[in-house]
């Protein structure tokens, strides 16, 4: 059984706004039937203006809160929004004409959102007046590429900083108390993603963006600097992120020859690889909290589904299962399904099956 809506704490409490920060919202759910018998599809936003989940491996769920947060454009702009799992409410916590909310992340531990404003890696309570903090501004010079990624305290992020006249990547590390600022390691190429290892701090996981050649992934240690390439000559490694034990980095693997598509792991300690292969094509993989299942939303156009990958315990194969017909197109990135494991039976997606940019839960009945 899930554990969701199940908890006494919603995300709608506090004084009411008339519009702008603290404006609250009616549920929007729709239930729709899941592939799977044991599972359901919720429908959270069903706005006509641009809703989602936020980027990949965003996972949007405060446990504390039992509540979700999304990016939409309803008042025509990205700001973010908290929605209670108990009862679909949800309530506007920035207001603004300037925020990357499609790339915003969240801190459960410290109940707060980050995103850049401008060039400013800034954050939000989650909590009424929800209230914001400027963390730290960057030269225009510089893309800010992907995520502001978070170590599970929410103490640290990390960010890719691309300057386009020199090609090269800048991973940095931002304290988020005092907003100081360490270089780790300079890498050529445009790094559009950069993923701090979220239990140990310890290791950035990244790829290198080469559009029409090789994905490269690389991991680079905070402390000795030391950088390891995961891929090698020929690889197409793409869309890498950490297992939850925070021991293994992974990565989707592009078909080789005979090899096809490849979820691989990187145990970081023993410096070991091991894969899953996969038969349907996916485009982005997630792995859940057990590391039970790997989930992956259909690559092709003729499997625009969200696929559950059950492993085999003690073995590199899977058992697929398709868990729902998302439905949505690959041509906007942000309708991308970009699902993520909010708990070990639980995900969330987006889709425009309806049209429209909107946030799906597909939970366990």
């Amino acid at each position: 059984m899930s554990m969701l809506g199940f908890s006494c704490a919603a995300a709608a409490e506090g004084v009411a706004a008339e519009s702008g920060k603290g404006v609250r919202f009616g549920a929007e759910w729709k239930i729709l039937p899941a592939l799977d018998p044991d599972y359901e599809v919720v429908q959270l936003t069903t706005s006509k203006a641009l809703d989602n989940k936020m980027y990949l491996d965003v996972d949007p769920y405060v446990p504390s809160l039992n509540s979700v947060l999304f990016m939409s454009e309803r008042d025509g702009h990205e700001n973010l929004y908290l929605m209670s799992l108990d009862n679909g409410k949800f309530v506007q916590v920035t207001d603004s004409d300037r925020i990357d909310g499609d790339h915003a992340n969240v801190s459960p531990k410290t109940e707060e959102a980050f995103y850049f404003e401008d060039q400013a890696l800034t954050s939000v309570s989650l909590r009424p007046p929800y209230r914001e903090k400027k963390i730290r501004g960057f030269a225009e010079k510089y893309d800010i590429e992907g995520i502001p990624s978070l170590t599970s305290d929410g103490k640290t992020v990390a960010v890719s900083l691309y300057d386009k006249d020199e090609r090269r990547s800048s991973l940095v590390l931002v304290d988020v108390r005092t907003g100081e600022l360490t270089t780790v390691r300079k890498i050529d190429g445009d790094v559009d993603h950069v993923l701090i290892n979220p239990v140990l701090g310890d290791t950035l996981l990244y790829h290198i963006y080469d559009e029409g050649h090789d994905g490269k992934i690389g991991l680079v240690d905070i402390d000795t600097k030391k950088n390891t390439m995961l891929t090698g000559p020929g690889d197409n490694g793409v869309h890498p992120f950490w297992e939850s034990n925070g021991r293994n980095a992974a990565f989707a693997q592009r078909d080789q020859g005979d090899t096809p598509d490849q979820v691989v792991t990187y145990n970081i300690r023993k410096e070991e690889f091991f894969s899953y292969d996969i038969k349907e094509d996916s485009n982005h993989f997630a792995m859940n909290p057990a590391r039970t299942i790997i989930q992956g939303d259909g690559r092709k156009d003729s499997a625009p589904y969200i696929f559950f990958y059950y492993i085999r315990p003690g073995t590199n194969k899977v058992d697929t299962v398709r868990m729902f017909k998302h439905r949505s197109s690959s041509e906007t990135e942000s309708v991308h399904p970009h699902a993520s494991f909010i708990n070990d039976t639980d995900l969330i997606f987006n889709s425009d099956a309806d049209g429209n940019g909107n946030v799906y839960l597909l939970r366990e009945k």
